[in-house]
């Protein structure tokens, strides 16, 4: 039982030390309000006035053929700012000119050909060359204000050709887009601003709780006041919890005077620089969104938190902290970054992927462009990634050869000797489910390049199974208990096809309720679509069964009812593991319909893969599913059972319910194959 006073003591006394730490208040005070800031303006108004002097310089220019267009040079003369240089005849070889450019004689050079006026006489295309050198600043302003010359001269002989043609002014315009944005100016602001804000606040997020997770760990460690903590009367499970509010306070008030103070600052850097550029934009956020902002602010700090004290505690000095943490502030930092990468849609897949979520949740609510289901979702996630970290530190202070021998050496002996015998838990099946959606996201671009029947391939085998298996080798996972590789009882095989199809009709009769409702009815047309048109693109019934039913029977139920199931019942409870596989496995099909209906049915593969201690009974029921899901769209299928346009008969939904009552309690009546079927999964092997 957790004494709460105990858990105070601790809070208040790391608080202390932290605070009293000059260290401390010089990250969470002086860096965040003073010096960012302040170097963030000096680094906009260098840039500024760097660029002002760049445009208003005065640049060197070597025109070559200056006798072919005389009507162009003197547009460039007339300009004060080119220090002019005219060629005359004959020209100098190309060489020549780029070394002049490359020496930094001349910024650009203006090459105008022998035909130049025979075209423009003819009414033709005349070509003009402009040098310069990509590879300095100056060469590179001084083409675009030569290229804004050339530019307007052609407007001009064009102007003249039509006039002279009796053409009306705009013909040279045949239609002119005038592109508008509705969007109001706070939003498209928020908008921009928010991708760079989402960056911040991963970011800052993570190396806030950095330092002060290191301190009140490893850094006890080096001082020896680690043995005195815990001889003293708190539990460790108060010693955990009192060091990780700490860790998450200082981290929180660190990041929010971080992204407050940066936030204004780049408010003002972005009125500043391109503010008056771009109309219809405003980069002031309001009280009420930056509060939003709160929202995965919160659970990304106890994730931060929970793993960077864990890692500390781990870790047998100061130095070697550092070294286990570098790998998290990478991924935070590419994980921030990805926020800055265009087109990435946020749906209910993104909101489970940790840290990526926060940064596009944060992008969203200052944008204005959110729901709640995707706040809820991301807030949940993450707080649950929070609390699988936190028990994985409760875990790390309750090994006394961690915390008071300095750390656990890695056994490579030890580890062969014990390779295929360890359990898995409810971490294993969130890094797995976690590996599998974010590969999902990464490469569904790569991957509708390919073939139909690569697509399926690359989906079922890269994204699902072969991540599952990876994971079990790392982790030297028993493979015989994770993923349930046992020879079935016949019964339960036959059980189970009959509560797949009597199951699939019920579900097809939800179907048609839920799609009433406009919730269930979004993006759901656009993805039917994509589906048959992959489908029609596979060939003849057979080769569907064989991609649609067969492959995804075998690689999804490797991960779900294997990995997934495995590590949930085991740190969850069997009723929870149950219920959670089958949410994730919904939740994978990411449309809001599929994530009831398809995690109705997860739910039950889930509840017959632990009663049954077989992975192959769930392989058939789900073939058996998806054969009847393509079967269903084909000509000849009894529509009184129900298909994607009608829903199923009255006395058929009654039948399916009686059979399928029937087949469960029979289901569960029968001996399990699983040795263990009522706990956590064995280590035997």
């Amino acid at each position: 039982m957790i004494r709460i006073p105990n858990v105070v003591t601790i809070l208040r006394k790391e608080l202390t030390d932290a605070l009293r730490d000059k260290r401390t208040i010089y990250g969470m005070v002086v860096l965040p309000i003073v010096i960012y800031p302040l170097l963030l303006v000096l680094f906009s108004q260098a840039l500024l006035t760097q660029t002002q002097r760049l445009k208003e310089k005065k640049y060197g220019i070597l025109i070559v053929g200056a006798s072919h267009a005389e009507d162009l040079v003197s547009r460039v003369r007339s300009d004060d700012s080119w220090q002019v240089t005219l060629q005359t005849e004959p020209a100098p070889p190309p060489g020549d000119v780029d070394a002049r450019l490359l020496a930094g004689e001349y910024q650009a050079v203006l090459v105008i050909p022998p035909d130049f006026p025979e075209a423009i006489r003819e009414e033709r295309s005349a070509r003009v060359d402009i040098r310069y050198n990509n590879a300095r600043d100056e060469s590179m302003f001084a083409h675009q204000r030569a290229r804004q010359i050339v530019e307007a001269y052609a407007e001009e002989v064009l102007r003249a050709r039509l006039t002279g043609a009796g053409k009306p002014e705009g013909f040279e315009r045949p239609v002119e887009a005038i592109a508008t944005g509705v969007a109001p100016p706070e939003k498209a602001g928020g908008f921009q601003l928010g991708r760079l804000l989402a960056m911040l606040l991963v970011m800052m997020t993570a190396v806030s709780s950095f330092y002060p997770a290191v301190d009140m760990a490893s850094g006890e460690k080096e001082r020896g006041t680690m043995e005195t903590l815990l001889v003293s009367p708190a539990l460790r499970s108060e010693i955990v919890l009192g060091k990780f509010f700490a860790v998450a306070a200082i981290a929180m008030v660190t990041a929010l005077l971080h992204l407050t103070s940066m936030g204004l600052t780049f408010s003002h850097f972005f009125k500043s620089m391109v503010g008056s550029q771009i109309p219809g934009m405003s980069f002031s956020v309001s009280l009420g969104s930056a509060l939003l902002v709160l929202i995965p602010m919160i659970p990304l700090t106890l994730l931060f938190s929970a793993l960077t004290l864990g890692l500390s505690a781990f870790a047998r000095s100061y130095k070697e902290a550092m070294v286990y943490l570098t790998p998290v502030m990478i991924v935070a930092n590419v994980s921030a970054f990805s926020a800055l990468i265009p087109g990435i849609e946020f749906n209910y897949a993104l909101a489970l992927i940790p840290v990526q979520n926060c940064a596009a949740l944060t992008v969203a609510l200052l944008s204005g462009d959110w729901t709640v289901g995707h706040v809820l979702a991301t807030f949940a996630s993450s707080s649950l990634y929070a609390f699988v970290a936190l028990r994985w530190t409760w875990s790390i202070f309750q090994r006394e050869d961690v915390l008071l021998r300095g750390g656990a050496e890695f056994d490579w002996k030890h580890w062969l000797r014990t390779f295929g015998t360890a359990r898995p838990g409810i971490a294993h099946a969130l890094v797995a489910f976690i590996a599998m959606m974010a590969l999902q996201l990464t490469f569904a671009g790569t991957f509708a390049e390919f073939s139909p029947h690569r697509q399926f391939l690359a989906s079922q085998v890269l994204v699902i199974a072969l991540p599952a298996a990876a994971i079990a080798l790392l982790a030297s996972l028993n493979f015989r208990e994770t993923f349930r590789l046992r020879a079935p009882r016949a019964a339960h095989v036959g059980l189970a096809l009959v509560i797949a199809a009597s199951g699939l009709v019920l579900v097809t009769g939800l179907n048609h309720l839920l799609l009433k409702l406009p919730f269930f009815q979004s993006g759901l047309e656009e993805h039917s679509k994509a589906i048959q048109e992959r489908l029609d693109a596979l060939g003849g019934v057979w080769m569907k069964i064989a991609f649609i039913a067969l492959l995804p029977a075998l690689c999804e139920e490797f991960l779900f009812r294997g990995l997934v199931l495995s590590g949930l019942r085991r740190d969850l409870g069997i009723p929870t593991g149950i219920v959670i596989c089958g949410a994730l496995f919904g939740v994978a099909h990411q449309l809001p319909l599929s994530i009831v209906t398809i995690g109705l049915f997860g739910i039950a593969l889930a509840w017959m893969a632990h009663r049954s201690g077989s992975i192959v009974v769930t392989i058939a029921a789900h073939f058996l599913w998806n054969s009847l899901v393509v079967l269903s769209s084909t000509e000849g299928f009894p529509a009184w059972l129900g298909t994607e346009g009608s829903a199923p008969h009255p006395a058929a939904l009654g039948c399916a319910a009686v059979v399928l009552v029937a087949a469960c309690v029979a289901f569960a009546r029968i001996p399990s194959v699983d040795t263990d079927p009522a706990g956590g999964d064995s280590s035997a092997g």
